[in-house]
């Protein structure tokens, strides 16, 4: 799967990717993310009557915004892994981390998008919360969101520690620096939801689960920022670059 992704992706011209050929790390990473695809197929009801079969089929929703989420992380990790290679003893350990989180992850994921599934479509799936343990349950999937994104912000960092042993150029030094920009907003998000909702809870449940999914609305102003400024300072950049 990884390969075929590879083959088919863009690459920069200015960056060189040294993880093209998967480790085993990377082959091991990969396999979590495909029990984690799995465990939510087989968390799913299982249609032994009509009934069953119509709930399961309301589970649709759930199960997309759930692997989709998935997905977009393992880009995230291929997208480190082909570029700076994952053969290093801390980035090692770090990815090790990585994977149980992955893991761990799953089910407050679907558990959240099941949830939400029942309120927004008005579906009888069975999801056991009170309304008042919501915020509860917006803190747990945040600690979650939080957590990957850290640690993949790590992996940059630990890259950037690196740099001189990975023979990063000048401009993978500025694209490494930039992605860790990136990605503090990625963790940072869940953060301030977790805030959010645990200083709201104290006056109002409602309101602390209402603000607390809000606040995850933030990603896009500031991914959009973010990248208008990664487009202006790149354009810089390559200007300063003698010809």
């Amino acid at each position: 799967m990884r390969k075929e992704f590879n083959i088919n992706q863009h690459r920069d011209p200015n960056i060189h990717y040294r993880g093209i050929n998967a480790s085993r790390l990377d082959n091991l990473t990969d396999a979590v993310f495909g029990i984690a695809i799995t465990l939510l197929i087989f968390n799913l009801s299982n249609p032994n009557s009509f009934d069953n079969l119509l709930t399961f089929t309301k589970t649709l929703p759930a199960f997309l915004i759930s692997i989709s989420i998935i997905i977009l992380i393992w880009n995230e990790h291929l997208r480190f892994s082909e570029i700076y290679t994952l053969n290093n003893f801390k980035l090692g350990v770090i990815n090790l981390l990585f994977i149980a989180l992955i893991i761990f992850y799953v089910y407050p994921l679907r558990f959240l998008t099941m949830f939400l599934t029942n309120f927004f479509f008005q579906t009888d799936i069975d999801v056991s919360i009170q309304f008042d343990q919501v915020p509860h349950l917006m803190i747990y999937y945040g600690f979650f969101a939080f957590a990957i994104y850290f640690v993949i912000y790590l992996f940059y960092y630990q890259a950037y520690k690196i740099r001189e042993t990975l023979c990063l150029s000048e401009y993978e030094i500025f694209y490494t620096i930039n992605q860790k920009k990136r990605l503090l907003i990625m963790f940072t998000v869940p953060l301030i939801s977790i805030a959010l909702t645990f200083i709201l809870y104290q006056f109002s449940f409602i309101w602390a689960s209402l603000v607390g999914g809000v606040a995850y609305n933030l990603y896009t102003p500031l991914i959009i920022i973010w990248k208008r400024k990664y487009t202006k300072q790149l354009k810089l950049f390559k200007e300063s670059l003698p010809e």
